[in-house]
């Protein structure tokens, strides 16, 4: 890549965070980073009970702050918010996808903006702005290496640029000198980490919790005084050398700054799940659902057939789950589960329901494979697709494709359906009481309220 003859990216990178003028953004920018708000809260909220969620809380922050952990209300530093509230925001495997990045960036970004503009008294306003402008960052590094390589090799992108993001946006927060904030670039990326062999495993939303944690503390130790390789991203030794693993062009970065700052989330759109599993099962569950609308018989099924694009089946590493959480890493047991419940919930996803008998007896009878050509349809796809064919033992065979999955950036959730998926977070909590008001306080962020919390939500725990 030649990555030593670029400096001045890190430096670039960090004025931008912190100098970028979001006054004229558009409506509709300011319009989805809410909408990824309202589900990045509901999400960390659904999963109050979460054993990841629960283990976590123990170790982490006994001591006193200003910034709220989301599942229990208590008050923490900053930086140890970001990192309960991370975990809990990716541990129902609900939050949000961006294609490009190939991961999940409201999970890292608004756990580390909330915990610290809370403790700094940031207007609402802030706080979008900051997560546009870290989006705008974030989904740049990504044209700095060919990502699918990255993550064949077994990086978590969300979390290895997730920290990076992070640190731009609580940068811009804790108002930073570009000289800082490319410091905290450098810090970030020391920090940057995430095993894919760990999904399935509490490990996964931990990585987000850790990348929002050291996306806050980079920032922290660089207004501090900390230092950093300001080079530290094109730096032969550093990030890009490290991570990109073949080719890329550190010359496209910048580029791909958006010439009006904070509309990176408007070029790139932001998937939202419809279902609490792995995104590359979206297609498959919509595919096995409308195929179990036309009322089979389950115990008539002699096998089934998943055809999905090359790589679509990366992530999916559970062929035979034993745990909810290697659940929601299957392939198999999505199609099973569609199959047998006709309907995806957050219950579906319990270690029970995927212990059960008759899911473990059909799993076992779904074949996976990738194919480049679709075995039904047209032969083009955009993205990504799923093939279902079952097979029944009288012969009979009923097949199904879905290439865009509802919840996709190309067919989005409505206000409606979103705000019913947040409503029905907050009741798998517990927290039901408190939805409505909470869901107002959520879609009204983006003026000059200080933010101080979601008060709204002690009196329903």
């Amino acid at each position: 890549m030649s990555a030593g003859s670029r400096p001045g990216l890190t430096t670039a990178l960090g004025r931008y965070a912190v100098e970028a003028d979001l006054s004229g953004v558009p409506a509709a920018a300011l319009a989805l980073a809410r909408r990824t708000l309202v589900d990045t809260v509901g999400v960390a909220l659904g999963a109050r009970h979460d054993p990841a969620v629960m283990i976590a809380r123990t170790l982490v922050g006994t001591g006193g702050g200003g910034a709220t952990v989301l599942t229990d209300g208590t008050s923490v530093r900053d930086f140890d918010a970001a990192l309960l509230n991370g975990v809990a925001a990716h541990a129902l495997d609900y939050d949000d996808v961006v294609d490009a990045l190939y991961g999940h960036p409201s999970t890292v970004l608004w756990p580390a903006l909330l915990a610290t503009g809370e403790d700094r008294g940031s207007t609402t306003r802030e706080l979008v702005d900051a997560y546009l402008v870290a989006f705008d960052v974030e989904l740049a590094l990504t044209e700095g290496f060919t990502l699918r390589r990255h993550y064949a090799r077994g990086w978590h992108s969300t979390a290895t640029l997730g920290v990076l993001g992070a640190a731009a946006g609580v940068a811009r927060l804790l108002g930073a000198t570009p000289e800082q904030a490319a410091v905290a670039l450098g810090i970030a990326a020391s920090m940057a980490g995430g095993s894919r062999q760990n999904f399935g495993t509490m490990t996964k939303p931990l990585h987000a919790g850790l990348a929002a944690r050291d996306g806050v503390l980079a920032a922290r130790l660089a207004t501090a005084g900390f230092t950093a390789d300001t080079t530290q991203l094109e730096g032969p030794l550093g990030f890009f050398a490290l991570y990109g693993d073949g080719p890329g062009d550190l010359d496209r970065v910048l580029p791909a700054l958006p010439a009006e700052p904070g509309t990176a989330v408007l070029a790139h759109g932001v998937n939202v799940k419809k279902y609490p599993a792995c995104y590359n099962t979206q297609r498959t569950l919509d595919a096995a659902l409308e195929i179990a609308a036309r009322g089979l018989d389950p115990a008539e099924i002699d096998e089934v057939r998943l055809t999905v694009e090359p790589g679509g089946l990366d992530p999916l590493i559970h062929h035979r789950p034993t745990t909810g959480l290697e659940g929601k890493f299957s392939a198999e047991y999505a199609v099973a589960a569609a199959l047998l419940d006709r309907a995806i919930g957050l219950r579906t996803y319990t270690t029970d329901a995927v212990r059960r008998p008759a899911a473990q007896q059909l799993l076992a009878r779904v074949w996976v494979a990738e194919q480049a050509r679709p075995p039904l349809g047209p032969s083009e796809w955009d993205q990504a697709y799923a093939v279902l064919e079952v097979g029944y033992r009288s012969g009979k065979r009923e097949t199904n494709r879905v290439d865009v999955p509802h919840g996709d950036r190309r067919a989005p959730l409505d206000d409606a359906d979103l705000r019913r998926k947040f409503v029905d977070c907050l009741d798998f909590a517990g927290l039901g009481a408190a939805a409505d008001t909470v869901h107002t306080q959520l879609t009204a962020f983006g003026d000059d309220t200080p933010f101080t919390g979601f008060g709204a939500l002690a009196a329903a725990r």
